[in-house]
């Protein structure tokens, strides 16, 4: 008997990533995945370590995982997981350019490729998450922003290869949020970036949520970049 959906939420270890994972979990069922820091399973969520930057292990989880996600309808994968070393362009070393790669881009490619191969015969939610802080670019950027800049031609060609199986994919441009590790922050850096936004605001993890459920229920929202940031990446500051 199948039963309704499954999230698997990448980049559970903390922040934003796992605050999305415990309160989806409280109405449905969650696989998330974290590598550094190992979470306790509660409820409806189950933690799986899994290093993203290792092909091999996003292959491991499919194979390990295949009975249990055989028993959904519906499958919604969403990547929070970022790596981010900000250093001018002659500056950056190989290892940089391979982690940043592997974690913020080749994560999602693998894990949409095993979802379409494995499950294309379900209703599959992609849902990449980019930043607007790495699309509007600034000096230092240029290899986390090349990943996130990608994630939207990634997105595209999934609409364009499989709408036709059931297959949405989204893209949703994150700014600054009220999380954690923003409380971490010293009030003079939490001012200096809440001068940027327009509205002199950040977001909080419930309007992430409330986005995720929008593009959930419609199916018209399909190939869509959503700017989830306060402004910051579209007006001039």
């Amino acid at each position: 008997m199948n039963l309704n959906k499954i999230y698997i939420i990448a980049g559970s270890s903390s922040g934003i990533g796992l605050e999305c994972a415990k309160k989806i979990s409280k109405k449905n069922d969650v696989i998330g995945l974290f590598n550094s820091t190992k979470q306790k399973n509660a409820k409806n969520l189950m933690f799986y370590k899994l290093d993203l930057e290792k092909k091999s292990e996003i292959e491991k989880f499919f194979f390990k995982k295949k009975t249990l996600l055989n028993k959904y309808k519906k499958i919604i994968f969403i990547n929070f997981a970022t790596f981010k070393k900000d250093n001018l362009l002659i500056n950056i070393k190989s290892r940089e350019i391979q982690k940043t790669f592997k974690i913020n881009l080749f994560s999602n490619f693998y894990f949409s490729l095993h979802l379409l191969k494995n499950h294309r015969l379900k209703k599959l939610e992609i849902i990449f998450i980019s930043s607007s802080l790495g699309i509007k670019v600034d000096a230092g950027t240029s290899l986390y922003s090349s990943t996130k800049y990608s994630l939207e031609s990634l997105m595209k060609s999934i609409v364009i290869e499989y709408s036709n199986f059931n297959v949405k994919c989204n893209l949703l441009i994150l700014g600054f949020f009220k999380t954690t590790l923003w409380d971490k922050l010293t009030n003079e850096k939490k001012d200096k970036i809440t001068n940027l936004l327009p509205a002199k605001k950040i977001g909080k993890t419930s309007d992430i949520l409330k986005a995720i459920n929008f593009i959930e229920a419609s199916n018209s929202i399909n190939a869509s970049s959503i700017y989830l940031d306060s402004g910051f990446g579209k007006v001039r500051v």
